[in-house]
């Protein structure tokens, strides 16, 4: 092992050992969400209903299926992991998880069997019954966030979906899920009885405890590291396209593409004793690869970053939990001067080195990091080398069905798998941005590249791919709208302490002008990093903010007034006054509940409407 690797492992080791313990809690009122889960929560609420964050898989079971004994499995899962009966709400301004009694589950089933009807034309109905239910929106307040459905298309062959929104589930999860519900099934198939052992922990346990720890000292300094590297303006790939020119960014749902790829096993091999060679990891070659496809597909942009997920499973006791986990890792790349594949393959060890060992903090706490108004999901990069386990239920075939269709909030997402020693994997890109064509030649690019940099290492990032380098895209630029009328300027920046402390004596109109201070100074004071603009901003949606600032904006003024408000509300809003005022109409309405929940005998300050 390298000794950078080692020694991000001792510090990773380090930063846990100060942490509390992970113990089981009993009864907690309103846990938290986890610190992932807020992020989601806020991104639901930006854009309700959308299907980016499904997770859906289907199988094709062929053979003597046993529904009982299926429905009591999918039952026995969910009563196992309080996640899949797990919805999110809002609470006096944070999230928090309600977690459902065990109950009886449904399972519905579908018949899609007609005699007449040819086996092309059922499996057209197949592929319409799973498009509409794979991609049907969940709610985060009513649920479920777990559903399963069975079409039964003849006697012997059925086609079992099951989907989860991402909020309950992770990659790490399918691996927890399929293990749980082979075991389940042969159990019930068998009529036995569940012979799992009890999970040590629940995830509103892991909330519990991250809440706990991501305080102080070690939320200080994971902050520091990731503002010291983090440090210079980050820039998102900007990828030219033949259809679509300019940034990578794109606004709104954006309709998912699919591309598998497989390397050949004289590549795969080659790349395994490179890493070998050089002391790096397959991760760090395929991602040092996948940075210098984007630099040469951007026309030789010098830096930019690309972000990973993270399994960010701390303890032992998570491995065996359904749920959602996974931490965004932020990591820039620096190709200024034409280095080298190896120069380079020596910047990603050491970044990727320094991130592993900071990898608890999630991204929405990221502060003093200037992302320029970028997505953090432009660019996407996964691998996994961990065997996968595969379902197995008892006396079936299972054969897994290729879905199509729903959206995604990414530009691009390589996630590639090693297994029995050939890497694998899939490209999924908007078709917003990106065409089949386009996306099948950065798949060629990637493997050809990828032969290059193994087999000559030295040789300078301009040697590579020299016949595809597409002139570089602008970045689009924001639409051009009529100057607003300027606003008066902004005094002295009030805090939410100042205004609580001056609401209750003050009148009807200066509670106005002091909520409109406040959110003003909010604004500038979190989104704008203190920057007051030039320009004074009308309404939200001038700013463009990236979705780390919009969380932490919206977050923290839902936090500090002890409201409940849509994130929606936020941007809907046509002024920034417009906003205040309701803002200030949901925090007197909390006062006056308040004020009715108050105990016979105890005298409260009742304010004036």
């Amino acid at each position: 092992m390298h000794p950078d690797i080692w020694r991000a492992f001792q510090r990773l080791r380090t930063l846990r050992s100060e942490a509390p313990p992970l113990v089981p809690r009993e009864h907690v009122e309103d846990p938290p969400a986890s610190l992932q889960q807020e992020r989601l929560w806020y991104l639901d609420q930006a854009s309700p209903g959308g299907s980016a964050y499904h997770l859906p898989v289907a199988f094709r079971l062929s053979g003597p299926l046993d529904w009982r004994a299926l429905r009591l499995s999918l039952e026995a899962l969910e009563h196992r992991h309080e996640s899949l009966r797990t919805t999110f709400e809002s609470s006096r301004g944070k999230v928090v998880q309600r977690v459902r009694p065990p109950g009886a589950f449904v399972l519905p089933t579908i018949s899609l069997r007609d005699e007449a009807q040819r086996p092309e034309q059922q499996e057209a109905r197949l592929r319409e019954a799973l498009h509409r239910e794979a991609w049907r929106p969940f709610d985060l307040q009513r649920g479920a966030l777990f559903r399963a459905t069975l079409f039964v298309l003849g006697a012997r062959e059925s086609v079992l979906l099951l989907n989860f929104h991402h909020i309950i589930y992770d990659g790490w999860s399918q691996d927890v899920l399929f293990r749980d519900l082979s075991e389940l099934y042969t159990l019930f198939h068998e009529g036995g009885r569940s012979r799992l052992t009890e999970l040590d922990v629940r995830c509103t346990d892991h909330a519990l405890w991250q809440h706990k720890w991501l305080q102080g000292s070690a939320r200080a300094e994971l902050q520091a590291y990731w503002r010291e590297h983090l440090k210079e303006r980050l820039q998102g790939p900007r990828l030219a396209s033949r259809a679509r020119a300019g940034n990578v960014a794109t606004q709104g749902p954006r309709e998912l593409g699919r591309l598998p790829i497989t390397f050949s096993p004289e590549l795969s091999n080659a790349i395994v004793r490179f890493t070998r060679e050089a002391g790096v990891t397959v991760y760090m070659v395929l991602l040092a690869a996948f940075h210098v496809l984007l630099h040469r597909h951007s026309g030789g942009q010098e830096q930019h970053f690309v972000c990973s997920p993270i399994a960010n499973r701390p303890q032992v006791e998570t491995e065996r939990l359904i749920g959602y986990f996974v931490n965004l890792l932020v990591l820039p790349a620096d190709l200024r001067g034409d280095p080298s594949f190896q120069q380079l393959l020596e910047q990603v060890r050491g970044v990727v080195a320094g991130a592993l060992a900071h990898q608890d903090l999630p991204v929405q706490l990221l502060e003093g990091v200037d992302l320029g108004g970028e997505p953090l999901s432009q660019a996407l990069f996964a691998f996994e080398n961990t065997p996968r386990y595969p379902l197995q239920l008892t006396q079936l075939d299972i054969t897994p069905v290729e879905l199509e269709g729903g959206t995604c909030d990414f530009d691009l997402f390589l996630a590639l798998h090693e297994e029995q020693g050939v890497i694998s994997g899939t490209l999924k890109f908007s078709r917003q941005r990106f065409d089949a064509d386009e996306a099948g030649r950065l798949l060629r690019d990637f493997e050809a590249l990828l032969g290059q940099a193994v087999s000559a290492p030295g040789q300078a990032l301009s040697a590579f791919l020299p016949d595809v380098v597409v002139p570089r895209a602008p970045p689009s630029p924001r639409p051009v709208t009529p100057e607003p009328a300027r606003a008066p300027s902004v005094g002295p920046l009030v805090t939410s302490t100042e205004v609580l402390a001056a609401m209750g004596t003050a009148r009807p109109e200066q509670r106005r002008a002091l909520m409109r201070d406040y959110l003003r100074s909010t604004i500038i004071r979190v989104a704008l990093r203190g920057q007051t603009p030039d320009v004074p901003f009308q309404s939200l949606q001038e700013l463009a903010l990236d979705s780390l600032r919009l969380i932490e904006l919206t977050g923290r003024i839902r936090t500090e007034l002890s409201i409940d408000m849509p994130v929606s509300h936020f941007f809907e809003a046509t002024s920034v006054e417009g906003l205040a005022d309701e803002l200030l109409t949901r925090w007197l309405r909390t006062q006056v509940s308040e004020a009715r929940a108050a105990p016979t005998g105890v005298r409260r300050e009742l304010l004036t409407l």
